[in-house]
């Protein structure tokens, strides 16, 4: 049960806490820029046009009226404070804010565009805001919340799809795909930080703070409390605007402040609990749009099941909201704490957490299943429809699936498998599927594991082995019949690698080469 109440040898601990997290220097991130004119485009029915009125200086306007139902499907608006490009009846129409006076606004993400206000048709609320879109010109900044590193992104191989889940999971539909990768809208991004926690590598991470400094920051203050007192906290992530509630709420616990909750992912979570803390909570979700909630319930539920696997309370990570639900939470049983120093690759970070609390659990199941659509997993591959193309081998983002060199084989090392789906997807046989699991022992985890293999085929001219003796197989009983392989030399050539193949065609008389 988390503490409601607070000793004086806890207030000393977290004033030390926080004294020491006050002299790290975390890295500062860049800035992106908005410059607003105060150009406004109004978008409103013809009924309500005449209430508009004036707009306060130095706004101008434009309106685009319309009749009858919002033209949900007749205007496109891209862009956001600034630059705004609104497409309408084939013309293209800049702005830098927009008041959509429409009765559904036609922007329906969960977070909408700076610059993007929606409004009642009643006079108080246009009047107000008017007020709004007054405050909204000059140069603005705002920290770019997101480092992208393309080389790690799984989004797509060789044209063919793979991970979508950052651009799924995004309230601000500020994350597009380009086939291959994606691109990150810097004016549209609001720092919600989902799409950072739901990424399976580490192609898209939070940089205000970035994950080192945010893990710095979460040690540093575990172990400067732990210095203290024998007690272990909770900690407790929240937003600046909740930081008071919070206090109030869990006078004992450690508080991180987070531009926001939703960026905090399970790297994070089992981090804090192998280095001290007792519990981890999330506090207070309700305000956060629909997409990033679900896609945290999905972490959440993944953390849940792996916490399960390994013997420990599954709520000594849970999200809170009012003081009735810290009634019914559970701690993490006192372990010994870990000593590793934090790092920035994601999944490097859950992975020595994660082996910590392993070593430190009284029973662990070998393995666990996990939601679907979790991070981690298994490939397998139906042998029967295998050709070994080794097309996946090559398309794999995370190096999970390998050649066998020599050898006409593909293996998994599962500890590296993203369940991105680019390997389902290239598979020109449709023989391979994803299976979210964990595997909690590290050496099964990391071992190599060959999920098929052939004997190679040998060149029947010269001996070098250049196919598989399945693939010749089934290429022998494909062709049979086949009118450029109807006599047994032509028949023979497919058992040939390519030199010999085409030095045979030259010499045979009956070829018309």
């Amino acid at each position: 049960m988390t503490d409601l109440f607070v000793s004086e040898s806890k207030i000393q601990a977290k004033q030390a806490a926080y004294a020491a997290v006050e002299k790290l220097n975390p890295q500062p991130t860049s800035v992106v820029e908005y410059k607003s004119r105060g150009h406004v485009v109004i978008i409103a029915a013809s009924e309500v046009a005449h209430k508009i009125g004036d707009l306060p200086d130095p706004l101008t306007s434009e309106i685009i009226e319309f009749q009858g139902r919002s033209p949900t499907d007749e205007i496109a608006i891209e862009g956001a404070l600034g630059q705004f490009l609104i497409k309408v009846s084939g013309q293209t129409i800049k702005a830098d804010l927009i008041l959509d006076l429409t009765p559904q606004p036609l922007l329906t993400m969960g977070l909408k565009p700076p610059g993007y206000i929606t409004s009642a048709n009643d006079l108080s609320d246009i009047e107000s805001a008017k007020a709004e879109l007054r405050e909204m010109v000059g140069t603005f900044e705002k920290p770019r919340y997101f480092d992208y590193n393309e080389s790690l992104c799984a989004h797509g191989r060789s044209g063919k799809a793979g991970c979508t889940r950052c651009i799924d999971a995004c309230p601000a539909e500020a994350i597009t795909s380009l086939v291959e990768k994606i691109k990150v809208d810097p004016f549209r991004c609001q720092g919600g930080g989902i799409c950072t926690t739901v990424c399976p590598s580490s192609a898209l991470t939070y940089a205000f703070p970035k994950p080192k400094d945010l893990l710095a920051h979460i040690r540093t203050l575990i172990v400067t409390y732990l210095k203290q007192t024998d007690e272990r906290p909770d900690l407790v992530f929240a937003t600046e605007d909740e930081q008071e509630r919070v206090e109030q709420m869990l006078p004992a616990a450690l508080v991180v402040t987070v531009e926001e909750v939703a960026s905090v992912g399970p790297e994070m979570w089992f981090s804090a609990l192998a280095w001290g803390a007792r519990s981890v909570r999330l506090f207070d979700l309700d305000g956060i749009p629909e997409t990033s909630k679900s896609a945290l319930n999905l972490h959440l539920g993944m953390a849940h099941n792996i916490l399960e696997g390994m013997s420990y309370p599954e709520n000594c990570v849970s999200i809170v909201s009012d003081q009735n639900e810290l009634m019914s939470i559970k701690s993490l049983p006192l372990i010994a704490t870990a000593t590793h120093a934090p790092v920035g690759e994601k999944r490097q970070s859950f992975y020595m957490a994660l082996d910590h609390l392993v070593s430190q659990a009284d029973k662990v199941e070998p393995i666990v299943s996990l939601p679907e659509g979790s991070i981690f997993g298994e490939a397998l591959i139906d042998q029967s429809k295998c050709t070994l193309c080794m097309s996946c081998v090559s398309a794999c983002p995370g190096n999970a699936l390998q050649d066998g060199r020599e050898m006409p084989q593909v293996s998994l090392i599962e500890e590296k498998c993203l369940q991105c789906n680019v390997c389902v997807n290239t598979c020109p046989e449709d023989a391979i599927s994803i299976t979210p699991r964990f595997l909690f022992d590290r050496a099964v985890r990391m071992k190599s594991r060959v999920l098929h293999q052939d004997e190679p085929f040998c060149c029947t001219k010269c001996g070098k082995p250049f196919a598989t003796s399945s693939g010749i197989a089934t290429i022998m009983v494909k062709l049979a019949g086949h009118s450029m392989f109807a006599d047994e030399r032509s028949r023979s050539r497919l058992k040939m690698c390519d030199d010999c193949r085409v030095v045979d065609m030259m010499e045979d008389p009956n070829t018309d080469f």
